[in-house]
């Protein structure tokens, strides 16, 4: 291997390192896995308990006519893991994984190219809950005049709650358990809620 090569070679290295590294992607070239991993720790630990019969019935939707309707994934033409996603998380306001975990504990070079070069945060800006009846309506090609389109959608879930207590004695028996109902308008989403048991 000629001297010139060489130096080709380790230039072309350190340009993917250190671009790697501008980039923040973790470890890199070791392994990616690490840059998906993230914890937070908090006194309580909240999870959505699914209802696959209430959730196999979709969404309650009331259109502009005043007509109630369920919206399966059948309808939405969604496949389960996807209208689960949907369901229990989009309509409750939670993102994508990466949304949350792409600018976590940022140093303050990188907060700031990214805010320049790529944007706002999108955890911080994003309306998932609208996003979500602006894409159904879209689906069906309706739009903001028609009669037929969707003004309102609620996703119906159950919550635990756990306390680090109980996480770190295995007792998951006795959740703090609340009933949530997002109400998925175009002027915003709210959410009722209800304590279940005692």
């Amino acid at each position: 291997m000629s001297k010139s090569a060489v130096r080709r070679l380790i230039a072309g290295y350190f340009l993917v390192f250190f671009g790697a590294i501008f980039l923040r992607i973790d470890y890199f070239p070791l392994s990616w896995v690490p840059m998906y991993g993230f914890r937070e720790e908090a006194e309580t630990l909240t999870v959505a308990v699914g209802d696959v019969d209430r959730r196999e019935l979709g969404f309650a939707g009331l259109r502009a006519n005043g007509e109630r309707s369920f919206l399966s994934r059948r309808d939405i033409n969604v496949p389960p893991a996807n209208f689960r996603r949907l369901y229990q998380e989009r309509a409750f306001g939670e993102g994508p994984p990466q949304h949350r975990r792409e600018r976590a504990e940022l140093a303050a070079f990188n907060q700031w190219w990214y805010e320049r070069l790529i944007g706002p945060d999108p955890a911080k800006d994003a309306d998932y809950p609208r996003d979500l009846l602006t894409s159904i309506n879209r689906t069906f090609g309706l739009g903001p005049q028609d009669p037929r389109r969707f003004v309102q959608l609620e996703a119906h879930l159950d919550f635990a709650t756990y306390t680090r207590a109980q996480l770190d004695s295995g007792d998951l028996l006795h959740p703090v358990r609340e009933r949530r109902v997002a109400i998925i308008t175009p002027t915003g989403t709210h959410y009722q809620r209800a304590r279940i048991g005692g």
